[in-house]
């Protein structure tokens, strides 16, 4: 389970008599039931990434509460939060960030040689399993940047998928692709969703895509608008 109460985060912009702050978060609240699919929308800079990045445990935040599965987050070093991360959370994002020049199987595997759990083969196993089950196992042996932009979203998800976890945070998942691309990929994620019990939080400015997802939420100006 999320649970965030009154999460406020601002940033400093400029230098001297210049400088501002800028409200990025205030006072967002909301609970995340685990399984639950989540639309986050907003205009740009109206502060949804932001909130994204803090419960993917990449940002920090200046006050309020962040509970990952009933633990507090904040105060956690770095090395804690990468741990918790590895395990629990996995990201897709909008442009994909795959290496190029790297096959897609080890861009599958990658994820799973910071956790020392698996052997060679056994990475290799479970990234070619993943991979069959989104239908692209014969794309393994091919380099990244071969890929069409739906191959690619597909290669990002099973990287995601490859350490099993709880959460998965979708920033902008279709907006690099054609929208028959970007349907497929949708009913995808929702499948995850609901086959695997995985949460789903996605990030979007289109609300069709958003559409997907069993509840959402709005943003403006940092601030949770309607649900």
């Amino acid at each position: 389970m999320i649970e965030i109460n009154n999460l406020c985060k601002t940033y400093k912009v400029g230098r001297g008599k210049k400088k501002k702050i800028i409200t990025a978060l205030d006072k967002v609240s909301m609970k995340i039931e685990d399984g639950e699919s989540i639309a986050i929308r907003g205009k740009s800079g109206a502060g949804k990434s932001t909130l994204l990045n803090i419960i993917g445990l990449l940002d920090s935040y200046d006050s309020g509460s962040y509970l990952l599965n009933g633990k507090e987050v904040n105060g956690l070093n770095d090395k804690q939060l990468a741990k918790l991360r590895n395990e629990e959370i996995s990201f897709v994002l909008q442009d994909f960030s795959l290496i190029d020049q790297k096959t897609v199987l080890m861009n599958v595997m990658l994820p799973l040689y910071f956790n020392n759990k698996y052997s060679s083969e056994e990475m290799k196993e479970k990234a070619l399993k993943i991979l069959d089950s989104l239908g692209i196992k014969d794309q393994a042996d091919k380099k990244a940047s071969q890929l069409s932009g739906g191959q690619r979203q597909r290669v990002s998800i099973a990287r995601a998928l490859i350490t099993e976890p709880s959460v998965i945070l979708a920033d902008e998942p279709t907006g690099a692709l054609d929208s028959d691309t970007a349907e497929d990929i949708m009913k995808l994620l929702m499948e995850l969703n609901e086959k695997k019990g995985i949460t789903l939080i996605v990030v979007t400015h289109d609300k069709h895509i958003a559409e997907y997802c069993k509840r959402r939420i709005f943003i403006a100006d940092g601030k949770c608008v309607t649900e």
